[in-house]
């Protein structure tokens, strides 16, 4: 299994360390019996609001947003009070994406994947890391053998790329069987849904599966990528010019053209992890990403510029308004504000307050933002004093 080290923003590492903490206090030494966050229940509490949320969308015109320990609330009164769900798991939630305002989906650690028919007040869960494991070694396994058949086919003219591709998979192959030992501990981190039947899961260690059911079987597609290290996936998203993009680690963004069937490498030139891309006017795109890195192409990402760093704090959610402006959010509520599409940016101190680990695509409402991490949902001012 890979050993490197594991870069995530605030919506994954932060749900991660404290997750594993708890984890260790569960398995410790004298504890009397493991507990299979899997199989648990979120508690349910009058607190929930205030728990650390990870991730943010809109169902209609409802609000959720979901985060450490399987909470998830809701609010119907753009984020005035908020509401818990009953939700069958208890790890940490970091993906949300709806396709109607009743038909939704969640995303986790422990690559579990639940479903919503009635706009996030109940969840049931469709899928885990155990069903995870078992489609990757499954896929990966007929890759090797297809591979091994092709170096017995090759000529010399072909050998050589023909055995590279056999090592290759053979590599990815003992990687998977290494990590499916520790069981269903590799989190999913991004969700896309094209319809109420068509959708894509992304996540570390390059997971991608698909389903064409609504959820209720999945394939492995990561081997469709040309990611043989192994690198993490943050997110999907999909640009208005209907090219889904994946944004992960070391600078790389994946592009399919055709809803996920084939894909293509972008290098930004930058060596961190990417934690999301907006696709601007005409062929422009911003990458951004780690310590306040964003990158921008004017070419539909033939060629990237690195943009001058404006914060040190990790750009974690990103934002296209009405009137055309730019926005980036850093962990600290840090604002960072384009009216020229991303060439340049203001910088505008947030409110202060508790690190931010989502941002709500697209605005609350004029001017105002709406961002959860550590203490739960809060407004962010875009007209906030200049720094």
């Amino acid at each position: 299994m890979k050993s490197r080290t594991y870069l995530v923003p605030l919506r994954r590492s932060l749900g991660a360390l404290l997750m594993g903490v708890a984890c260790l206090a569960l398995h410790a030494p004298g504890a009397h019996a493991a507990i299979d966050l899997l199989e648990r229940p979120a508690r349910q509490s009058p607190l929930a609001a205030t728990s650390t949320m990870l991730t943010v969308a809109r169902a209609g015109e409802r609000l959720v947003a979901a985060g450490e320990r399987g909470i998830v609330i809701y609010s119907d009164d753009r984020g005035a009070t908020w509401k818990q769900a009953t939700v069958p798991v208890s790890v940490t939630l970091t993906s949300l994406f709806f396709v109607s305002p009743q038909t939704g989906w969640a995303a986790g650690h422990d690559g579990v994947i639940l479903t919503t028919g009635d706009g996030g007040a109940s969840w049931q869960r469709q899928f885990d890391g155990r069903a995870g494991n078992r489609i990757v070694l499954q896929d990966l396994q007929a890759r090797v053998e297809a591979a091994r058949i092709a170096v017995d086919r090759a000529d010399a003219a072909t050998r050589e790329a023909a055995g590279a591709a056999l090592e290759a998979w053979t590599a990815s192959l003992d990687d998977a069987t290494a990590g499916a030992e520790f069981g269903p501990s590799r989190p999913l981190l991004g969700l896309w849904f094209r319809s109420a039947a068509e959708g894509l899961a992304v996540g570390a260690f390059g997971q991608v599966f698909h389903t064409a059911d609504g959820g209720k079987s999945w394939t492995s597609r990561g081997g469709r990528i040309g990611n043989s290290e192994g690198y993490h996936y943050n997110a999907i998203t999909a640009l208005a010019d209907g090219s889904l993009m994946i944004a992960g680690e070391a600078g790389k963004l994946r592009r399919s053209r055709d809803g996920g069937e084939t894909w293509e490498t972008l290098d930004t030139g930058y060596a961190g992890h990417l934690y999301g891309v907006l696709g601007l006017s005409g062929s422009r795109l911003l990458a951004f990403g780690f310590a306040g890195n964003a990158l921008r192409s004017d070419d539909g990402g033939k060629t990237w510029q690195a943009l001058p760093r404006l914060t040190a704090k990790a750009l974690v959610g990103g934002s296209l308004l009405a009137d055309g402006r730019v926005v980036l959010v850093a962990a600290d509520r840090t604002l960072l504000i384009s009216d020229d599409q991303g060439r340049s940016f203001t910088v505008k101190a947030g409110a202060s307050g508790r690190p931010v680990a989502g941002v709500l695509p697209g605005p609350l409402q004029e001017n105002r933002l709406l961002v959860v991490g550590a203490g739960g949902p809060a407004v962010l001012n875009l007209d906030s004093t200049t720094r």
